[in-house]
């Protein structure tokens, strides 16, 4: 069998077990360069897979990368570890060997400050489009949802007698998160607005569901409108995720929010936060300290000692910059 035809059986499979739309469009944009790559180095069918061919592929992508992260040369080797792992489990090949996934380097999330978030939220005027954006922001910045979760959030999944909603997140994974009463006062005034035959939540101004484009384009706007050029939906996620740990939350209990799978995904933010609560604290800086008790014995001696100390005398007479640097000098 050719891994060609064997990466159309996997597809096949794949719809088959419920695969969202994304994940399928993940496969297909991925797999399809490891089978290019495999073709050109001469391995067209599944039995000319090795047991190192996973390891080989990783090199080729690092050495050719051109710039590309970590984090996506990780995503696209998932795919790949995906599909040899579905082969060797139908028994297509046979000692695939430990399949490790390519490191990737943690990047250096800087959340949303307290100020940028006011000047993100003051950014939206009382149109449709203002008042319907703001509200997508919303969800993002104090409810921690992924821009994939407010395209598919549905009006009747928003519960507003306790202020929570049920969010379809990945693999079609349910949860319930909550928000606040600012979020639901616009909640309010959003759904007096929408096209209410409509199930999708949020809507272009024809009443039709709005799309994931909808909100990459739109964040392309805001960059510029508000400033903020490193902003991007899931930074919003990011913020909402440290912020909740910065203020007391339980990290088991923002896993749950988030729809993490795993605590370690989660951990990350316990670190952000922890980084954050370093830098709001009052920084106490030795030489700043040594340099306020020279201005606190300065002080006391102004006006005496000094005055009366001939040393101190500038020949341009009592400079007084010359005499606290004299003074200081001795001080050290």
């Amino acid at each position: 069998m050719t891994l060609c035809v064997a990466y159309q059986q996997f597809l096949k499979e794949k719809i088959s077990e419920g695969v969202t739309e994304q994940t399928l469009k993940y496969y297909k944009y991925n797999l399809p360069k490891f089978i290019e790559w495999c073709v050109d180095n001469k391995i067209e069918n599944v039995e000319d897979v090795y047991t190192h061919l996973f390891e080989d592929y990783k090199l080729y992508l690092i050495e050719n990368k051109n710039g590309t992260k970590k984090i996506s040369l990780q995503t696209y080797t998932r795919a790949v570890k995906t599909f040899l792992l579905w082969l060797n489990e139908n028994e297509f090949i046979q000692n695939v060997g430990k399949l490790k996934l390519i490191k990737a380097e943690i990047a250096n999330i800087v959340p949303l400050s307290d100020v940028e978030v006011k000047i993100l939220l003051n950014n939206f005027d009382n149109s449709y489009f203002g008042i319907r954006n703001k509200l997508m922001v919303m969800f993002m910045l104090d409810s921690g949802l992924r821009r994939g979760e407010v395209v598919s959030l549905e009006s009747k999944n928003i519960f507003m007698h306790n202020n929570t909603m049920l969010v379809q997140g990945k693999g079609e994974k349910e949860r319930l998160v909550p928000f606040g009463e600012e979020t639901k006062r616009y909640i309010n005034r959003y759904s007096h607005m929408r096209n209410e035959y409509e199930k999708r939540f949020f809507q272009k101004e024809d009443g039709t569901p709005i799309t994931d484009n909808t909100i990459k384009m739109y964040f392309q706007e805001l960059k510029e409108s508000t400033g903020i050029i490193r902003l991007h939906p899931h930074l919003l996620r990011h913020t909402f995720a440290t912020n909740y740990i910065l203020y007391g939350g339980d990290v088991e209990e923002l896993r749950i929010l988030l729809g993490h799978t795993s605590l370690q995904m989660t951990m990350k933010y316990v670190h952000l936060a922890t980084q954050q609560r370093i830098l709001n604290q009052r920084y106490h800086s030795h030489i700043d300290k040594l340099f306020c008790q020279y201005d606190n014995k300065l002080a006391r001696y102004s006006g005496s000692f000094l005055s009366r100390c001939p040393e101190f005398e500038s020949p341009m007479g009592h400079h007084k910059a010359a005499r606290y640097n004299a003074f200081a000098a001795l001080l050290i």
